[in-house]
């Protein structure tokens, strides 16, 4: 056997993701907020690209029935009548609770410097629920004074407004509360005290009976409690707020529905004409493929954000037309959906599809969603080859439940027979499911006595 070398061709098909197709990969799956930055990097990062956020773009709008009838362009920008301001919608409140408690205590003529100071620390120490979790002993060490000083000063911290701040824990906050309230209620002073879990797994028989009373009294005690707030402190956070801007708006009219896609956020780029007439009149500069590598790169920038505004209202028409029911009707009115129905109907890749839904909301006549929301699972019906969303059944389970009478309330498996009734075929399980995905206790919790 003779061993050499040959030389020969060879045809093979390869998949190359190229950098335009990777770019326009990631611009397509990025949210608004993502957008923003990616565009700013890329504004900074390359020197022939101008950004502008003084007047927003022409958004692309398409109008719809059950199919695109036509075309428009509209722009939801921050002005004039119409337009949507998220900042304008949502109110902000700039005070924190340590300032909020500071201008309390610098009221309190009563108290010396040193005994603000103190008030002051512990102020400073109380964690994001407003409980104060300092050792009373290491505190008194730390200023060297006794212990009952520290625990009056705790006391007038418990004092001030909101009533529940600076408590040791959830019990110490409600008791606090409690004995503020005009209306004391032993019982449910008691039942704080000493009975909180059992309260929480609404076991009131067990409670009546350590305390000899009747279960209606253990309820009525119960719906006291409940009035109580158990984090006094939530109207007051330093956390930033986090707005949701849609990227798409879906607008009712006479003639169907009007599909907005929303690029007033973004910010506007540009090439600057100077480096394009710059790399034209001087052929031989030395400077021509630096500034030409940089056009190439804003050039598939642009037409990156095209296609991505182009896929996005390809997709969202898609799902009007398939749910279109839902957009007439509610949530009711969802219909099962997945990746590859939409996928189809546009010759898409799913992996398309789903980088176009990522991240993305759509502004709705029935409220603000995710994109996402409308792929969703269905069931089959009772002798049917129609399927129900889960959606749609869940909204059903929460109307039967919202409606059942609270003394017998409906048990898991009376809810199935009644779906059933209805044409819905669902498991007792899937209902218990769909259930606590709701946040909807079980029937003995639900129950009133």
């Amino acid at each position: 056997m003779q061993v050499a070398f040959e030389l020969y061709q060879k045809q093979t098909l390869k998949l190359s993701l190229t950098p335009e197709l990777q770019q326009s990969i990631n611009i397509l799956q990025y949210s608004t907020h993502e957008l923003i930055d990616f565009l700013n990097r890329q504004a900074y990062e390359n020197p022939v690209l101008e950004i502008s956020f003084k007047e927003p773009p022409a958004s692309l709008s398409i109008r719809t029935n059950s199919q695109i009838r036509g075309s428009s362009s509209k722009s939801k920008g921050f002005n004039g009548d119409n337009d949507y301001n998220p900042i304008n919608n949502h109110s902000v409140s700039t005070e924190t609770l340590e300032r909020h408690l500071l201008e309390q205590l610098s009221l309190l003529s009563s108290l010396n410097a040193f005994e603000k100071k103190i008030l002051q620390f512990l102020i400073g120490n109380l964690n994001d629920y407003g409980f104060l979790e300092l050792d009373v002993h290491w505190t008194a060490s730390h200023f060297s004074v006794p212990e009952e000083e520290i625990e009056n000063m705790i006391q007038i911290l418990q004092s001030l407004d909101p009533i529940g701040v600076g408590a040791k824990d959830l019990t110490d906050c409600l008791l606090i509360q409690l004995r503020e309230h005009g209306n004391h209620n032993e019982l449910a002073y008691k039942i704080v005290k000493k009975h909180l879990a059992d309260l929480a797994e609404k076991r009131y028989r067990k409670i009546a009976a350590l305390h000899q009373v009747t279960v209606q009294e253990v309820q009525e005690a119960s719906d006291f409690i409940r009035t109580l707030n158990p984090r006094p402190v939530s109207n007051f956070s330093d956390d930033m707020t986090h707005y949701i801007v849609p990227d798409v708006y879906v607008e009712k009219d006479k003639e169907g529905f009007l599909i907005t896609v929303n690029d007033s956020c973004t910010p506007k780029l540009s090439i600057n004409p100077y480096y394009k007439n710059h790399v034209a009149i001087n052929s031989v500069n030395p400077d021509k493929d630096y500034i030409r590598g940089h056009l190439n790169d804003a050039r598939l920038l642009l037409k990156g954000l095209e296609q991505r505004q182009m896929t996005l209202y390809k997709v969202t028409a898609s799902i009007v037309e398939e749910q279109h029911e839902f957009f007439m009707k509610g949530i009711t009115g969802l219909k099962p959906m997945t990746l590859k129905d939409i996928s189809e109907k546009l010759q898409l890749h799913e992996s398309t599809i789903s980088r176009a839904t990522s991240n993305k909301y759509i502004q709705t006549p029935h409220g603000l969603f995710k994109l996402r929301n409308f792929f969703t699972r269905g069931l089959h019906r009772v002798n049917s080859p129609a399927t129900e969303s889960t959606a749609t059944i869940k909204e059903k389970i929460k109307v039967l439940i919202a409606d059942e009478d609270k003394i017998k309330p409906f048990s898991d498996q009376k809810l199935c027979q009644m779906l059933e009734n209805e044409g819905t075929k669902i498991s007792r399980r899937t209902i218990a499911k769909y259930r606590e995905d709701l946040g909807i206790p079980g029937s003995s919790k639900r129950r009133r006595f």
